[in-house]
């Protein structure tokens, strides 16, 4: 059997579903192929939740301004979305508290976190300890103090994936969704990209975006090297009673207690749910959930929120991240033809990028871009110098 269209997507989480229901809006017949029984069950389903702009260590270098254009885009986006589908993904506005449980955290947090704040494009706010707590009265009596980031949102995945599910059914003619249907060979001929299917389909279209997260590597050979897993778990808790955000903001720290590092990082639902996580094990590729990753993340939920470390959990799960050695995104074509175009990569920012990443695949392929949109592209760029953040054997911690 064989089927064609203009793009074909290898991919359906966040990343591939935005992109498709960008190009299907252009009027591009466009294939979504998902390994799995439904989109975004992977990672995307696994993420926290937050449209993050400062909190982790990545924005704040070249990747900012990207992530700026990303933020400027997310009301309409899911505005636009939410007409299609009928489904609302109503965002968490508050911003982000990232706090600091002992003045060498508040030293640190001054002296090398804050320039790179104020030099990134979005607002910042320091705040006493019992300015902290009044905006958060749960949090620790420790709380020494800590900085507001504003601009920061945060979402349910799970409510974003079932409206873009929705959205792209409702898009009959130019989207076609395959579920369950494995990418086996990606080809790239001069004229078209043919992509071999586990149940014998052969798919022939004018452009393949590969945006398979961990398993982008199968398919772009030439960086295969760079795209890694980093595996991160998590829960659901509940307050007993809560049926409303049980916080104002979701809140972010990092503890460091002798031989403990600890990052907890709790994201409050509209159902009255708080997301608490989260681990950070860079090149594990399996998902299991484990008793050590609970404890670790509860041991610093009870520094920061004692009260919250008490809710009973709901749901616990483990999700891969697809890192990049450098912690930016893979946007552009890729091979000799440009036929293949990558979009994967995006480490821990996959939901925060996921509309500007929508945007920059469909100027590639449109081969029209202003000045902005070139200059995001250059930062993303797939043949540029892959140096890495950190040190393989010390990362920095990344929210999902």
């Amino acid at each position: 059997m064989r089927e064609t269209c203009d793009v074909a997507i290898i991919g359906g989480g966040v990343i591939g579903c935005a992109i498709a229901h960008r190009l299907g809006s252009e009027g591009r017949t466009v294939l979504l192929v998902e390994a799995g029984p439904r989109l975004g069950q992977g990672a995307s389903e696994a993420a926290m939740g937050g449209i993050l702009t400062q909190t982790e260590p990545s924005c704040l270098g070249p990747l900012s301004a990207v992530i700026k254009r990303s933020r400027d885009l997310y009301p309409d986006w899911l505005a636009e979305i939410g007409a299609i589908s009928g489904v609302a993904v109503p965002l968490l506005a508050g911003g982000d508290l990232q706090v600091a449980l002992d003045d060498t955290e508040m030293d640190r947090l001054k002296n090398e976190v804050l320039p790179k704040w104020r030099r990134s494009p979005f607002a910042v706010e320091q705040l006493t300890g019992a300015e902290v707590r009044e905006l958060e009265p749960l949090l620790s009596d420790a709380v020494v103090g800590g900085f507001l980031l504003p601009d920061e949102l945060a979402l349910d995945p799970h409510e974003l994936m079932g409206a873009l599910r929705t959205a792209l059914a409702g898009k009959a003619g130019p989207i076609r969704v395959r579920t369950g249907a494995r990418a086996e060979h990606l080809a790239e001929l001069p004229g078209s990209a043919e992509i071999r299917l586990d149940d014998g389909t052969h798919v022939s279209a004018g452009t393949v975006v590969v945006a398979a997260g961990c398993g982008s590597g199968r398919f772009l050979p030439d960086h295969r090297r760079h795209l890694y897993p980093i595996k991160g778990e998590a829960f659901d808790t509940r307050p007993p009673g809560s049926t409303g955000y049980p916080l104002r903001h979701h809140i972010f720290a990092e503890i460091r207690d002798g031989d403990f590092e600890g990052y907890p990082y709790l994201v409050p639902r509209r159902d009255g749910r708080v997301a608490m996580g989260v681990t950070y094990e860079p090149h594990v590729g399996d998902v299991t959930v484990t008793t050590r990753a609970r404890e670790e993340i509860l041991r610093g939920v009870r520094a920061l929120m004692p009260q919250a470390a008490t809710w009973p959990i709901e749901r616990s799960w483990a999700g891969l991240r697809p890192g990049s050695t450098d912690h930016i995104p893979i946007i552009g074509y890729t091979g000799e033809h440009g036929r293949v175009l990558a979009a994967t990569g995006h480490s821990g920012l996959g939901v925060t990028l996921a509309p500007v990443t929508a945007e920059l695949v469909a100027a590639v392929l449109a081969g029209e871009a202003d000045v902005e949109t070139r200059e995001l592209l250059g930062v993303c760029r797939p043949d540029r110098e892959f140096v890495p953040v950190i040190p393989a054997e010390t990362p920095a911690p990344t929210t999902p």
